[in-house]
C-alpha cells in the first residue's frame, strides 16, 4: 500500500523535497547576509563618503575607539565647529572669528573630519551602534580589516593613510590627533595657508624652530618633536622589535601633528615595507626619517607631551583633555571671540625649543 502511494504521489513528494531544500538554502543565505550586512554597510559608507569628499584639501584624522562616542560627540560639539571661522575670498582661505554659541555649523568642503575606528571582531550590537552614529554624523572611517587596540595603533594609522591617499584626490595636508585632543583647527589651517611649507615667517618665529632653510621643500612634518626619548623596554609602550638605536628617532608627539600630502602618499605606497612599532608617533618618525627635503618644524603651540604643560591662549593643540575640558575651552573661545582659549592661563611645564643643529640627545633642554 505504501509503495502504491509513493508511486501515485511521486511528483508531489519530489516537489516537496525540492522546495524544502530551497527553503533551507534561502534561510541559510539570509542568515549569512544578516551577519555580513553591517560590514557591507560599513564598506558602502566609506565608499560613498570618499566620493563626496574626494577634493577635500585638509583631512583631520582623529584616532578613536569603538566605545568613545562621548569623546567624538564632544569634538563635534566644540572644536570641529571652529572651521566656521574660515572663509574663502577671491580664491584665498582667510580667517576671521565668526562663531557664536548659537552659530550654525558650516561644513566647508575643503576640510573633512574622519574618526578612524577598527571594526574587525566587533559584535553586531556594537557595529550597528557605530553605523547608526555614522548615519547622523557622516564622519566615521571604518577600518574593516583592523581589530581596534592600543598595540595596533601604527597599523591603524597606516591603513587610514592608505585609504585617504586612495580616496582623497585634492589633499594638501593631514592633521592627525587623538579623540582626547582639543585642536584649533581654524588657526592650524590659517597658518598652513599662509606659511606652509616654509613655516619661517616672522609672525610665527617665536613659536617654531626647524631643521634647515631650503629654497623649496618636498613636504612638511609639523608638531612638537622629541629626539632624546629612551626606548621603553617594558610596560604599556614596550617596544619588542626596536633595534635601531638606544633612543627613538626624532618624532612629533602623537597628540597632534601635521603631515603633507607627499608624506601621506609615500607611506601609502610603501605600506607593505614599513615596520610597525607600538607607538604610532614613534612609527611616523621612523617612516619619515630618511625622507629628503621634508621641513621638520617644532612648534611650542602643540601641547602634546605625556603630561599637559598647562593652558596658554596661543596653543594650537591640547592633548589629554576630557569632554568637560573641551566644553570649557570652547566656551571660553566663544565668549572671548577667539582670543582666550583658557579660563586662566597656567605656566608651561617642561617646555623646550628643539635644537636641530645638535645631536638628538641634546635637542630638548627644558625651560619654564
Amino acid at each position: 500500500m505504501f509503495i502504491v502511494l509513493v508511486k501515485r504521489y511521486k511528483s508531489m513528494i519530489l516537489a516537496s523535497i525540492f522546495f524544502f531544500y530551497i527553503g533551507c538554502g534561502l534561510t541559510l543565505s539570509f542568515l549569512r547576509l544578516e551577519c555580513a550586512e553591517a560590514v557591507s554597510t560599513v564598506s558602502s559608507v566609506n565608499n560613498k563618503k570618499s566620493i563626496l569628499h574626494s577634493n577635500s584639501e585638509y583631512i583631520v584624522l582623529i584616532l578613536s575607539g569603538p566605545s568613545n562616542e562621548e569623546k567624538r560627540d564632544a569634538i563635534r560639539a566644540t572644536w570641529s565647529k571652529l572651521s566656521t571661522n574660515l572663509f574663502i575670498e577671491n580664491g584665498e582661505k582667510l580667517y576671521k572669528w565668526n562663531l557664536t554659541g548659537s552659530s550654525p555649523t558650516v561644513h566647508h568642503e575643503f576640510i573633512k573630519y574622519y574618526f578612524a575606528i577598527g571594526t574587525l571582531g566587533l559584535s553586531k550590537i556594537k557595529l550597528d551602534g557605530l553605523i547608526q552614529e555614522n548615519s547622523r554624523s557622516h564622519d566615521l572611517l571604518f577600518l574593516n580589516e583592523l581589530e581596534d587596540s592600543y598595540k595596533k595603533l601604527s597599523l591603524k594609522i597606516l591603513l587610514a593613510l592608505s585609504w585617504i591617499s586612495s580616496n582623497v584626490e585634492g589633499l594638501k595636508y593631514l592633521i592627525k590627533c587623538d579623540d582626547d585632543s582639543f585642536v584649533r583647527i581654524d588657526l592650524i589651517v590659517r597658518d598652513l595657508e599662509a606659511f606652509a611649507p616654509q613655516m619661517s615667517d616672522t609672525v610665527i618665529s617665536e613659536y617654531v624652530s626647524y631643521k634647515e632653510n631650503l629654497p623649496s621643500y618636498k613636504g612638511l612634518y609639523w608638531g612638537y618633536f622629541d629626539g632624546r626619548a629612551k626606548v621603553f623596554m617594558n610596560g604599556k609602550w614596550q617596544e619588542r622589535d626596536w633595534f635601531l638605536c638606544d633612543h627613538y628617532l626624532p618624532y612629533a608627539l602623537g597628540g597632534g601633528y601635521v603631515i603633507s600630502q607627499s608624506i601621506v602618499d609615500y607611506i601609502s605606497r610603501n605600506a607593505d615595507f614599513l615596520s610597525h612599532y607600538i607607538s604610532e608617533d614613534v612609527s611616523m618618525g621612523v617612516w619619515t626619517a630618511a625622507l629628503k627635503g621634508v621641513n621638520r618644524v617644532h612648534d611650542i603651540r602643540f601641547d602634546t607631551q605625556w603630561r599637559s604643560r598647562g593652558c596658554v591662549d596661543h596653543m594650537l593643540v591640547r592633548h589629554n583633555q576630557t569632554p568637560s575640558d573641551m566644553f570649557l575651552m570652547y566656551k571660553s573661545l566663544v565668549h572671548s571671540h577667539g582670543e582666550k582659549l583658557c579660563s586662566s592661563e597656567t605656566p608651561q611645564h617642561m617646555l623646550y625649543r628643539y635644537k636641530w643643529n645638535v645631536l638628538p640627545s641634546m635637542c630638548c633642554k627644558q625651560y619654564t
